[in-house]
């Protein structure tokens, strides 16, 4: 069916594309403060899309966390900037009370990075390594119950992109999964790897629930193949394709998912290059911390 304008969707129209996907099958998870009688439950949800080249990176991401015990919200924050030249996002376990995932991002590179205006491909590993450590020590702390019985659904993926002194990209992604241990107790397993960027073009990423945005990447669809012929008309003004696409994706994975339960919100955009560093292009309110 051709893409409606409705819910701000708006009809786009054609061009030929070469778009290489890295879908990391994510956490697709979030935890709140837990109710006396009713721990929440983590269910799923999450899209995020990030393009990627040598110069420059985009993240998109959408804001809708879900709780088993208390429906949805539309306001958390994905992504953060946890240091000068340094970009964070991840599905999976956002918080629970006033602890957050992305806190603990903005801890570990506070004590590693500090001042330091770049940061090689080693540092941006060791940040990756100490957030996930950090995860996988909170989760021990958690009850089991939190957890999907299915653990392969509640693990959390976390992208972390920094600057190097050559203002080239690097990127990192961590996996933190859950496990059960004796007792009924939790335990936690860890996984941080750096992913490749091509020397030329753009690499496109996407997890959480990434399967709307690979059906769009890939025009597997009549739905697809009509939205992508729409877009050099759509996008005839924009200065960065990439950046547009990941925002697009967002945008169309918000629109397109059956669970509007899991996925929706406001579209949170960042963009990280060695010309202007980091700059929010769409920052929701709870993206203002």
């Amino acid at each position: 069916m051709p893409v409606s304008s409705a819910k701000g969707v708006p009809q786009l129209a054609r061009r030929e594309l070469l778009l290489a996907l890295l879908a990391a099958s994510g956490a697709r998870a979030y935890a709140q403060q837990a109710q006396p009688d009713s721990p929440p439950y983590i269910e799923g949800g999450t899209i995020i899309v990030a393009a990627c080249s040598r110069e420059r990176i985009v993240i998109a991401a959408d804001s809708k966390a879900s709780f088993r015990a208390d429906g949805f919200q539309d306001e958390v924050c994905k992504l953060a900037n946890p240091a000068s030249k340094l970009i964070y996002a991840a599905s999976g376990l956002a918080g629970v009370g006033d602890w957050s995932a992305a806190d603990e991002a903005r801890g570990v590179a506070s004590r590693i990075v500090g001042d330091n205006p770049y940061l090689s491909a080693s540092t941006l590993g060791s940040v990756a390594e100490a957030w996930a450590r950090a995860m996988a020590a909170k989760m021990r702390t958690m009850p089991s119950s939190v957890f999907a019985r299915d653990r392969t659904e509640s693990h959390t993926t976390a992208l972390f992109a920094g600057l190097d002194r050559a203002d080239t990209v690097n990127l990192v992604k961590a996996i933190v999964q859950p496990v059960a241990a004796a007792g009924g107790k939790m335990d936690a397993r860890t996984s941080v790897a750096p992913l490749e960027i091509p020397a030329s073009g753009t690499r496109y990423l996407a997890f959480g629930m990434p399967a709307i945005a690979m059906e769009f990447l890939a025009r597997k669809t009549p739905r697809a193949k009509a939205e992508v012929e729409q877009w050099p008309r759509y996008f005839a003004g924009s200065a960065d394709l990439g950046e547009s696409i990941a925002i697009r994706l967002v945008e169309l994975t918000s629109y397109f998912e059956t669970r509007q339960d899991l996925v929706g919100g406001a579209t949170a955009a960042i963009r990280m290059d060695g010309r202007s560093g980091v700059r929010w292009l769409h920052r929701p309110p709870a993206c203002l911390r």
